[in-house]
């Protein structure tokens, strides 16, 4: 107890970091080593030490902790390291286990994020690494202080605090009812008897996870002499008379009321400050960097520097950094902490240049990666971080299929269109559908067949740039009455001008859009507004997009600077209609001008109507005359660079809520259909649209207040993201009614998971049920073997027969289908054993996991395991 850690003063090296990290993050999962005299020892899975428990996310306090979390990401492995720090762990311990982290990180080429966790106050992207176990467990003692020997012949009875939403925390509490209060759930743990009480502030989701622990604990910490019987108990509802007796005590004349389950948490700071830091002069120096916006170009790579969020600190570490500051990174950002007068728990996130991720890039409007040519990387980063990037023709391709599969239909359904004149709703012509006037807002209502052969809609109310304020306020009313009138099933999108969606662009196909200036006049406020319309003989029409089904025509000012050389553009004079095709155009852009020439509802007023096929550079004085410049000037007086277009980002899960009084939004990590919780609201953030999908379970007030919370999150995030509410198209969803351009980001999703999913009261009965003296089949124990196969995705191996139609009852496939015990929907592929996978898929398994989720879901589709 004596020793001290004594912290090395130079960087490890490959060859010198300590071997029992050897061979570590070679395969996607999870891998831990706990702190021993200051040297590590790594958990084997369901070994007899209690340094294995932690793989079952069981952790003890008076220990530290360093996890390796490896994952499979674009055919490549990217991997996060945590070091998890016990309250009673020692300083020479934390010492010994933020060294030991930096040698892990330098055997994997200083690739991966390492992240500072303190018990208590974890971050849910560490929490998530344990929602398969049925979340993070405490536990008093530790390696240097000893353990508590648990005598099972005895089994004292302890007070277990089950606590969280999402994350489950478990943590063993003093045996007094003080320790108790009516928002979260205690399991009462004894020789022969389990309770689990549910506080009556307790949600529906908080109960259901609380009896996987409750489950947990008899399954695995009761032996065969002292096995339990589980009992569910609701606070105030069901008799609690048998608890109190077990508890030792007299049941008290009241319980604490709840408390916040997020009350270590601090309300969000107003400012993002990002800090330069310097050992130069022997000292750790600190030195605001106050420019805003924060730019990529900020970070010097031989520098240092801290990103404080008001809520988690960045250590960034640039590739030249100095060895002090690469070796002592995190101890300066602790320090930072201290000085700042921040909470010891603050999560803090080392990063190395090259190789950050999502969550500290997006505080960086604009941060672009560099493009990774064949066989290179950039300097001083690995290359197995990054997959190869070549130039494919076919990717061209690809990325059109992949832009229609995560369409909702094919846009054939039937559409009905409304212009909001005057207060009214009235309904647009046939022959003028697909021509929209950016003074005035409308209404669309498109029906189609899901792919279930449910009666699907969407409502999209389309609000143009000049409409008026009482216009685009009594679109959204329309849209949300006529939702009200189709009884609620129909999304509802809120559409901007030139923020059109692709499933906007696509049920108007077969008509073409086109935007004109002008509008009609309000009809409230703005009464006195006249109708206006381009009445002067010469419009001006501007064609792009960048496949066959978003591209459209949008009316521009005629004069020659509106003119790009990446697009085609046409040009209307009381005498000549002109077709200009600039020399970057696409072959699509060029049909489309020739298709909504057409149209009748351009209403062309030229007198030649048959157009004259214009290229770039062969203009003739007449057209540069009707855009008021010469043929001298107006050839140098436009873009000759095509505006490069948005780039695709990836998706991001939030839960999100204003319970606390302010705004906060939790990201969700690797999220799946699993997470969203079906008693709150969810943000799906997708950068070009922005879902908001509303749980069966919401409060009223999260459901009206959905879409202000989905505007919310984008207004907060301005600063660093540079988007505003007027580039995002939104989408309200409620549960079990997902378009199919929501589900394609969740792998496996299925759309019988809302049907089957059991209530709080089957799941408390199934529980009970369960119980030695209930079940008769605990009169011959199965083996711990064959029951977790039961529970393990693809343990256990079926036909593709039965994964297809079920089991056969009576020598007959049944409707529904009888499907086997334990089987995940989502997952089928996984039950096929090896050679039938090959057989079926063409591939094996291997290569089909490093494919793109979404041809990962075709091929289940095809094969109908989707």
């Amino acid at each position: 107890m004596g020793d001290k850690f004594k912290e090395p003063s130079s960087l490890p090296t490959k060859e010198s970091c300590d071997k029992a990290f050897a061979g570590s993050g070679t395969q996607p999962g999870l891998e831990v080593w706990r702190i021993e005299k200051f040297k590590v020892f790594k958990a084997k899975l369901n070994g007899p030490d209690t340094r294995d428990e932690a793989l079952k996310g069981k952790l003890y306090s008076g220990d530290s902790y360093i996890f390796l979390s490896t994952k499979k990401k674009n055919n490549a492995l990217d991997r996060d390291i945590f070091f998890w720090l016990g309250k009673d762990s020692t300083q020479d311990e934390r010492g010994a286990c933020a060294y030991k982290t930096v040698e892990l990180d330098t055997y994997h080429d200083d690739e991966p994020t390492q992240h500072r966790e303190v018990q208590g106050h974890e971050t849910p992207e560490f929490l998530d690494l344990f929602k398969g176990v049925g979340g993070l467990q405490y536990a008093d003692g530790g390696v240097e202080s000893g353990f508590r020997t648990v005598d099972r012949s005895a089994y004292p009875s302890r007070l277990l605090h089950i606590k969280g939403r999402r994350h489950i925390l478990t943590s063993e509490v003093p045996l007094v009812p003080g320790s108790m209060n009516s928002g979260d759930v205690f399991v009462l743990d004894t020789k022969h008897d389990i309770f689990q009480w549910n506080g009556k502030d307790c949600s529906r989701l908080e109960k259901q996870h609380a009896m996987e622990v409750t489950r947990k604990i008899r399954d695995e910490d009761h032996n065969k002499e002292c096995r339990a019987k589980i009992t569910i108990l609701d606070e105030g509802v069901d008799d609690d008379t048998a608890f109190w007796e077990k508890f030792g005590c007299a049941k008290p004349a009241s319980i604490a009321a709840a408390t916040d389950d997020e009350a270590h948490e601090k309300a969000q700071a107003a400012n993002i400050k990002l800090f330069h830091l310097s050992d130069a002069s022997g000292s750790l120096e600190v030195n605001e960097i106050t420019d805003r916006p924060l730019k990529k170009e900020m970070l010097n790579t031989g520098d240092a520097y801290i990103l404080s969020t008001g809520q988690a600190i960045f250590a960034w570490i640039g590739k030249e950094a100095s060895q002090g500051e690469k070796l002592h990174s995190m101890k300066y950002a602790t320090n930072f902490i201290s000085k700042q007068g921040l909470p010891d728990w603050t999560p803090v996130s080392r990063i190395s240049e090259g190789t950050e991720a999502q969550n500290f890039k997006q505080y960086f409007p604009g941060w672009k990666d560099p493009l990774i040519l064949p066989g290179s990387a950039p300097p001083g980063v690995s290359k197995s971080k990054f997959k190869k990037q070549t130039f494919d023709h076919k990717a061209m391709f690809e990325k059109k299929k992949q832009e229609l599969d995560r369409l909702p239909d094919d846009g054939s359904g039937n559409l009905t269109v409304w212009r909001v004149e005057k207060r009214e709703k009235v309904e647009v012509k046939a022959s003028d559908i697909g021509h929209f006037y950016s003074g005035d807002s409308y209404v669309i209502l498109y029906e189609y067949k899901d792919n279930r052969g449910k009666d699907a809609a969407f409502i999209y109310f389309w609000q143009g740039h000049n409409s008026s304020q009482d216009e685009k306020a009594d679109s959204a009313i329309m849209a949300m009455h006529l939702d009200d009138e189709m009884g609620g099933y129909p999304v509802q999108v809120r559409v901007v001008q030139g923020k059109e969606p692709p499933h906007f662009f696509k049920i108007f196909e077969q008509y073409g859009i086109c935007i004109h200036e002008g509008g009609i006049g309000s009809g409230f406020k703005n009464r006195d507004d006249a109708d206006q319309y381009d009445t002067d003989g010469t419009r001006l029409f501007h064609v792009r997009g960048t496949n066959d089904f978003n591209t459209r025509a949008v009316q521009v000012k005629e004069q020659s600077s509106s003119l790009s050389s990446g697009d085609c553009f046409i040009l209307e004079t009381p005498e000549q209609l002109y077709l200009w095709l600039g020399k970057g155009c696409s072959g699509d852009e060029r049909d489309f001008t020739h298709k909504i020439r057409k149209s009748s509802g351009m209403k062309f007023q030229s007198k030649n109507q048959e157009p004259e096929l214009i290229t770039e550079g062969a203009e003739p004085a007449e057209f540069w005359k009707a855009l008021g410049t010469t043929s001298e000037n107006g050839p140098t007086s436009y873009a000759k660079v095509e505006v490069e277009d948005t780039p695709e980002a990836d998706p991001r899960l939030f839960q999100c809520s204003d319970a606390r009084g302010y705004f906060w939004a939790e990201e969700i990590f690797d999220f799946d259909q699993a997470d969203l919780v079906e008693d709150d609201v969810m943000l799906l953030d997708t950068w070009r649209e922005v879902f908001v999908w509303i749980g069966n379970g919401a409060k009223d007030n999260e459901r009206r207040e959905a879409m202000e919370l989905a505007k919310k999150y984008v207004d907060e995030g301005a600063e660093v993201t540079g988007r505003t509410t007027e580039d995002v198209t939104f989408m309200v969803i409620r549960q079990g009614l997902e378009p199919v351009n929501f589900t394609c980001h969740f792998l496996g999703w299925s759309d019988d998971k809302w049907r089957e999913g059991k209530t709080y009261e089957e799941m408390k009965a199934e529980l009970e049920a369960s119980n030695p003296a209930e079940a008769a089949a605990m009169a011959a124990p199965a083996s711990i073997d064959s029951e977790l196969a039961k529970v393990t995705v693809g343990a256990t191996k079926y036909p593709y027969e039965v994964l297809l139609n079920g089991e056969r009852v009576n020598g007959e496939f049944t409707d529904p289908p009888t499907w086997p015990d334990g089987l995940d929907l989502t997952q089928k592929e996984l039950y096929l054993s090896d050679e039938e996978f090959e057989s079926l898929f063409k591939c094996p398994r291997e290569e089909f996991t490093k494919l793109p989720k979404w041809k990962q879901l075709n091929k289940k589709k095809t094969l109908k395991l989707f």
